[in-house]
Formats: C-alpha cells, structure tokens, sequence
C-alpha cells in the first residue's frame, strides 16, 4: 500500500525545490563582489592621487623654505635697497633725458634766418629801385624801399610772391614820398618818388612735438623724453595709439590732453578718446602734452612676481 503517492514524482519535485533560489544568490554574490572590487580599486586610486599631493605639497613646501633661506642669505640682503637705487637712477636718468630731449625741441623750434632769400630778393629788385631797410626775424621778412614807379613797386611784389618767397600772396604798402620832390631840369627829369613795403610770412616748416605725462603723488612726471617732427605750414599731423602709454612696469590710461599749454575741450577729448589719436592743422609750432593716470601693473611685471613667490 502506497501512503504517500508515487514515489518517482515525489523525489523529483521536492529535491528539487530551491535549486532557483540558490542560483539568484549565487548571481548576487557574484555582482558584489565585483563591486566591491571595483571599489576597493577606486579607493586605492584616491589614496594614490591623494599620496602624491601630499609628497608633492611637501616638496613645494621644502623648495619655499629653502627659497626663503636663500632670500634671508646675505647674498640677497641688500637687494630691495638696490633695486630701490636703481629706481631711482632710472628716474634720474629718465629726467635727464627729458631735459635734453625739451632743449633739442626749443632749438628745433628756433626760426634761422635763411641768407638765401637776400640772393632771391637782389634777384626781383629792378634798376630803377633800391632797398632802404631789409629785416628778417624767424619767418617775418620786411622789406622797405624807394622806387621812380608806382608799378615798379608792384611788380617787385609780384616776383616775391612768384618765387614762393612767401607762405601767402602779400600786397605792397606803396606811398608817393613828396618829401624827396625835386625839380625837373635836364639833369634830373624824375622828381618823383614812391615809398613801398612789403611784409609777410616766408614759407617755413613747424615744429610739431609731443611729450607723456603722469600724475603721481600729487606730481606730474615726465614719463619720456619729448619727441619732434616737422610738418610744412598747411599740413596736417596726426599721433594714434595715444590712450595707453606703458613705461617702467606699469600701463597707463590718458586722462588729459594739452595743446600749446592750454587744455582741450570735454568734446575734443572725447572726440581723441573715441578716435585713440590726437590731429590737426598745422598753423605754427604745435606743442602737445599727454597726461595719464596709472591704471595697473602690466602682464608681464605680474607673471615675473608670481613667479618668485
């Protein structure tokens, strides 16, 4: 008799029961244990990386300390009142050819009479005139004299002025002189004479210069020497690149701007802000003064500082 149903489907099924079970844990412990590993790799990298910067962070520190132990040496004692010594002679030096570069433009801007023009003026004076007084100073010339013929005198304007003697067409001051009247007879048969004068500007070149200034401790200093250049009577000069200047480690940003000492209007300074250049007409000798303000060090002082920390 059979108490417990069939023994082969029996022994089949229930031995079988939690062979599933077993292998969903043998799937799970296998993925921990690959996390794990991973893990334990990720944190032995930190601990790696973060060896290195310590050793390195002690490096760094050790060549700082024997840096400083270099600086404290008295090899190195002296050298902020050096380099404070040589600021000075850069200053020094810096003044002086300043100085040198302002008298090269007071003898640029110096008018020398040209002994050519004495030639020219021979050249244009007929035979029936003479020239009674004769002045040149810089670039006025004034000639007076005396002729037989009013169109006499003209004409000798006229040839002045036809020889680009001067910067414009001038006219002749001509006056009939009654005081020389003689009387006319057979030996002197011109009793009359005409007093002229002809005065104008000869045509020159100006003298155009242009100097950087900054204003510092309450001081204005000169930051280069003055530079020149000569233009001709009517042209044009022009300076660009003006509204940043950098000299001795630092930059510089231009605040004011002044044209034969007087200084140009808030509209002229916005126009040369905006256009980056200082232009004109020339009429005469142009003085132009640049002022700045300090606007910070420059890239390359920066980098070399940070370098020696």
């Amino acid at each position: 008799m059979t108490l417990f149903g069939s023994k082969k489907g029996y022994s089949k099924s229930d031995i079988n029961f939690f062979e599933e079970f077993s292998a969903s844990a043998r799937k799970q412990t296998q993925v921990l244990a690959v996390v794990v590993f991973v893990g334990i790799i990720a944190i032995g990298l930190c601990l790696a990386v973060l060896g290195y910067c310590i050793f390195r962070n002690i490096g760094v520190q050790k060549d700082i300390d024997d840096l400083n132990a270099k600086l404290a040496s008295d090899e190195y004692a002296g050298l902020e009142l050096i380099a404070q010594a040589l600021q000075q002679e850069i200053a020094d030096k810096n003044r002086y050819y300043f100085t040198l570069t302002e008298m090269k433009r007071f003898v640029d801007e110096t008018n020398v009479a040209s002994t050519e023009i004495i030639d020219l003026i021979g050249e244009n004076i007929p035979s029936d005139a003479y020239v009674t007084t004769y002045n040149l100073t810089g670039t006025t010339l004034e000639i007076q004299g005396l002729t037989f013929s009013y169109y006499d005198a003209a004409n000798i304007c006229y040839l002045l002025n036809c020889s680009d003697v001067f910067a414009s067409n001038v006219v002749p001051a001509i006056e009939q002189d009654t005081s020389m009247r003689g009387v006319a007879d057979e030996e002197n048969p011109i009793d009359v004479y005409y007093d002229f004068t002809i005065s104008g500007n000869l045509i020159s070149d100006s003298v155009i210069s242009i100097g950087h200034y900054a204003y510092q401790d309450n001081t204005v200093v000169a930051l280069s020497g003055v530079s020149t250049q000569t233009v001709p009577v009517g042209g044009t000069y022009e300076f660009s690149g003006i509204t940043s200047y950098t000299a001795g480690g630092n930059t510089y940003t231009l605040a004011s701007v002044s044209i034969n000492g007087t200084p140009v209007s808030e509209s002229d300074m916005a126009t040369i802000t905006a256009n980056d250049s200082v232009s004109g007409v020339v009429t005469g000798n142009v003085q132009i003064s640049l002022y700045y303000n300090v606007a910070s060090a420059t890239t390359e002082t920066v980098a070399e500082s940070e370098g020696g920390v």
